[in-house]
């Protein structure tokens, strides 16, 4: 639900939440963590005594180093908070999708959602098994932004080509066909040229995944392969990409990821105009000796904090694990802060980013290594718990699956971007702003909206979010890899012996033909 609040000169939207039907008697509140864990022990585990704990999901064991001691990674409490919250979100989704129609047909039979919490309990340690040996540094410092990058480019081209003769057949005066430009530069297998997602693609990625992690009785049970198979389809092309792939969400959430603006600070205090006076003197010469003293005390405590984490990088464990030492992590992101910012069409942006990359180049040895260390010493459980959460409360708002949320009017969409446009615009200092998105108030607003016009097509943003599918499952399951992706994406697996067949497609990471034959 939203609603619109004069601020200032202009208008602003307040997000109440989604507009659901009203909560159903004895649904499960979100904020009674004890009712939770009675619904996950009534459903998956009713023969387990209340006072044996539940058997752990998740143990991010190998994330850090054993032998530090009071890491934060193997805090007991963060770990029980996110196998509840899994158990919690499990329960929900076998009250919400299985529970109404099986107990139509077998109302005495309960062990069937216990067989499904069995197999859901395999992939999930299966995943984290694949993760915990997967280079993710890689694939958020390396795939992710030349995906991202990509998709900027081929959509200004596409824009670009609009109104010529590539695009013969099409209708200019409306903005809706620029997808069919878009797709032609990056056709995908699973995707339409008007932007929709083919399930059978969907249904064989799941269907690789659970035959990958699940063992050789669990996957002949078809009954229960095929009942969760479809439930996640179900969520992903009917719950996730609809909603991740429209503008308004994408600009909702780099609001929401950016926080309110800073307020000013109130107008500076006069400035004496009694001239130079004895003590004005010594007071002036008492502050430039402070900050003097404060800059080296800064100084000194820097220098240190560099030595210290740079011995730590270096003796880490983890830098060195899969592709993160045989790529560059740094150039990708540089490349799409530069796409982003449309760098070529400004010198001046050009210059200091080339600059950039320069220096980044010098320390790219070093880099390779600090990114990976930055993301293991910063993995924590609450990250995930906070995801798992989020993901509950708008899949289950009142502990059922509820009624999709209501969009924004077109109004009130026009105004999310305006204020995000605002926000941009206001995150930048003056001077920096001038050098980096033009010297003028029009040029700025102009670059800013050629940031955000990109992620403007929900059709073309589908493109985007299932490359980024592919590429993820790529990480976790190098065996889906095609041939000319093998030597990237070489990493450590559970199952490395399947590694070096190589797959017959060139539109997508997946051999849809062998899995079919399964």
């Amino acid at each position: 639900m939203a609603s619109r609040r004069t601020v200032g000169r202009g208008s602003q939207i307040i997000f109440h939440g989604p507009r659901t039907a009203s909560a159903r008697s004895g649904g499960s509140i979100a904020s009674n963590s004890t009712a939770h864990a009675v619904l996950a022990r009534r459903l998956l585990f009713p023969h387990y005594p209340p006072s044996k704990p539940l058997p752990p999901l998740i143990s991010l064991s190998d994330t850090h180093d054993p032998t530090e001691k009071g890491d934060k990674v193997h805090d007991t409490a963060a770990l029980k908070a996110l196998n509840d919250e899994i158990y919690d979100f499990l329960a929900l989704a076998v009250r919400g999708f299985i529970l109404p129609w099986w107990g139509k047909i077998t109302p005495r039979d309960r062990e069937f959602p216990q067989e499904v919490m069995r197999i859901v309990s395999h992939l999930i340690k299966e995943l984290e098994a694949r993760m915990l040996v997967a280079d993710v540094p890689y694939l958020i410092a390396n795939a992710i932004p030349t995906l991202v990058t990509q998709h900027y480019l081929d959509y200004r081209t596409a824009e670009s080509k609009f109104f010529t003769s590539y695009a013969t057949g099409l209708h200019p005066e409306q903005s809706d066909s620029l997808h069919y430009l878009f797709h032609s530069l990056q056709p995908h297998m699973a995707v339409s040229p008007e932007g929709e997602v083919d399930p059978n693609y969907v249904r064989q990625v799941i269907e690789h995944i659970m035959k990958a992690c699940l063992p050789p009785e669990d996957w002949d049970a078809e009954t229960e392969r095929t009942i969760i198979r479809e439930i996640v389809v179900k969520i992903v092309l009917e719950d996730a990409f609809p909603r991740l792939s429209q503008p308004w969400f994408l600009q909702k959430m780099a609001l929401e990821l950016l926080g309110s603006p800073a307020e000013s600070a109130g107008p500076a205090a006069p400035i004496s105009s009694t001239g130079w006076t004895l003590n004005a003197l010594v007071i002036l010469f008492l502050s430039a000796v402070q900050a003097v003293s404060g800059f080296a005390i800064a100084a000194i405590a820097g220098i240190q904090a560099c030595l210290h984490v740079v011995a730590e990088v270096n003796n880490s464990p983890h830098y060195a694990k899969g592709t993160s030492m045989k790529v560059d992590l740094v150039t990708p992101v540089i490349d799409l802060v530069s796409e982003v910012l449309n760098a070529r069409e400004s010198a001046t942006m050009t210059a200091i980013l080339s600059l950039l990359q320069l220096v980044c180049g010098f320390f790219a040895p070093f880099l390779n290594r600090l990114i990976p260390y930055l993301f293991y010493s910063r993995m924590h459980p609450s990250m995930f718990t906070k995801a798992v959460s989020q993901g509950k409360k708008v899949l289950f708002p009142n502990g059922y699956p509820g009624p999709p949320a209501v969009n924004p009017t077109p109004e009130e969409q026009i105004l999310i971007r305006e204020q995000l446009e605002e926000r941009l615009c206001s995150l930048v200092p003056p001077i920096a702003s001038k050098l980096l998105f033009g010297p003028n108030l029009g040029m700025q607003r102009r670059t800013v909206r050629g940031i955000i016009d990109p992620l403007g097509s929900s059709k073309c943003n589908v493109h985007l979010l299932v490359f980024i599918l592919d590429a993820i499952l790529v990480c976790l399951f190098p065996e889906l890899a095609v041939g000319s992706a093998k030597g990237v994406m070489e990493m450590p697996t559970p199952s490395d012996q399947e590694r070096d067949t190589p797959l017959n497609s060139n539109n997508s990471p997946f051999d849809t033909s062998n899995l079919l034959e399964d």
